[in-house]
């Protein structure tokens, strides 16, 4: 082996040897970044109560629905009987 191959070669594995660097920074970086958001506990709080207060809308909701349902009664029917008249409809046209 010459004097210039072993030259190159050295060359070859410097550039490797810094690109291995490059990517064990970047490696570092990104485990750095990972454990600071890791220990900001504000993003979890305020996960907490966006879902608390989610969970208070659909409570509160529900309790609507449930009233609104046990006053209206015959509304149900009247959506019962649309509902079925446009079927009604729908399969006499689709056999015409």
């Amino acid at each position: 082996m010459s004097t210039s191959e072993g030259y190159d070669r050295e060359m070859q594995n410097e550039s490797r040897l810094n690109e291995l660097a490059l990517k064990l920074s970047s490696l570092r970086q990104v485990t750095s970044d990972i454990n600071n958001q890791a220990s900001d506990s504000s993003f979890i709080q305020s996960s907490t109560e966006a879902f608390s207060a989610l969970s208070g809308t659909i409570r509160h909701s529900q309790q609507r629905l449930k009233r609104s349902a046990g006053v209206s009664y015959p509304i149900y029917k009247t959506v019962f009987f649309i509902l079925i008249a446009v079927l009604f409809i729908y399969f006499v046209y689709k056999l015409t």
